[in-house]
């Protein structure tokens, strides 16, 4: 797949009556993989206390909120003015793309107009959103689906396309960006009384960004990093954590390697060896004196011994932590996604 030479400027338009706030880092995170957001707003009748939630969170990621009175029952007011103003700035001729955020099908007919005009169309929203809308993005993201992708502590089971099908268009450089990181927009880290984004949320959007990229048959660029952090985290700067150089931030991740070659500084995952991994599966087993676990709490307990658990699911190709086990870890069965059993094996234990 051809990936894009520069940036596209792209507007982001919410339909907040259909969509929950707290998605919202996910999907600046997830459009900071095609460009760079210039206009972002939000849409929504801002009397009702229901979405005083959005409202709360509008300063944080510079969306500006557009009042749209809900007058008329059984229409609603947020789909016309989105609609209205995604004519005009597709008129302006100020962005090459456009992200549309609703569960709502109503803007299936909007998005073709836009598409026809030679913009991108990214859309988001949950599973529930009509197919007419979903086949007129030129991409359309579950952002349920990508919630949850890293969250194997509550596996249900099933095994779930991250994306809709799509057209796909030179613009557009993932072609499956499914692994999406995970941080809380309010976890954050106290520096001289300001709040900057904890060590633990950047190295998890890193290890994705990684993830992402092999996905794809591709390494990953040290100055890649430093951009799409920038793009996610606006105030992000490697000297708020003591580090002049963005290379000596990275290397000090165990989950991350640092190599320079023809004249570049890449990125890699490093990982646990699959024989040091079983190994301390083992031993938690042991002393917890049983041969059954569940799943969440095996890796929240492995997580503890070992700090490359992410890194090490992401390198062998696997986004579920129950997924890795019933594959690389021979003495582990996995029963319903949610319960590991010990069992006994013969052959050698699994190799380097």
């Amino acid at each position: 797949m051809n990936t894009p030479t520069k940036d596209i400027n792209l507007a982001l338009l919410i339909d907040v009556d259909n969509i929950a706030y707290r998605y919202t880092e996910n999907i600046l995170s997830e459009l900071s993989k095609y460009g760079k957001v210039t206009i972002r707003r939000m849409y929504g009748d801002w009397s009702q206390l229901r979405l005083k939630s959005w409202l709360s969170i509008a300063s944080k990621y510079s969306l500006t909120p557009i009042m749209q009175p809900n007058n008329s029952p059984g229409k609603n007011a947020s789909d016309i003015g989105l609609i209205i103003d995604a004519m005009d700035i597709l008129y302006s001729g100020e962005v090459e793309g456009f992200c549309i955020v609703s569960s709502d099908g109503d803007f299936n007919k909007l998005a073709t107009r836009i598409r026809e005009a030679g913009k991108v169309v990214i859309g988001m929203g949950e599973k529930k959103t009509p197919e007419s809308f979903r086949a007129s993005c030129e991409r359309f993201v579950f952002l349920d689906v990508l919630e949850s992708a890293l969250d194997e502590d509550n596996e249900d089971g099933k095994d779930t396309d991250f994306s809709f099908p799509i057209v796909k268009n030179d613009v557009l450089s993932p072609s499956n960006p499914l692994s999406k990181p995970s941080p809380l927009s309010s976890n954050t880290e106290a520096l001289n009384g300001a709040e900057i984004t904890p060590r633990s949320a950047l190295e998890n959007v890193i290890i994705n960004m990684i993830s992402d990229n092999t996905a794809e048959g591709r390494d990953t660029n040290l100055s890649e990093i430093g951009t799409r952090l920038a793009k996610i985290y606006p105030d992000f700067d490697i000297r708020n954590y003591n580090y002049s150089k963005l290379s000596s931030f990275i290397k000090d991740f165990d989950s991350l390697s640092v190599t320079s070659r023809n004249k570049a500084v890449w990125v890699s995952l490093k990982g646990t060896s699959l024989k040091d991994m079983e190994a301390q599966i083992t031993a938690i087993f042991k002393q917890n004196k049983t041969k059954k676990m569940n799943i969440g709490q095996l890796k929240n307990e492995l997580q503890k011994t070992n700090p490359n658990l992410t890194a090490t699911v992401k390198q062998n190709g696997f986004t579920k932590f129950s997924i890795f086990l019933e594959k690389k870890i021979p003495c582990i069965h996995v029963v319903n996604n949610t319960e590991a059993v010990l069992t006994p094996i013969k052959s050698p234990s699994v190799s380097q």
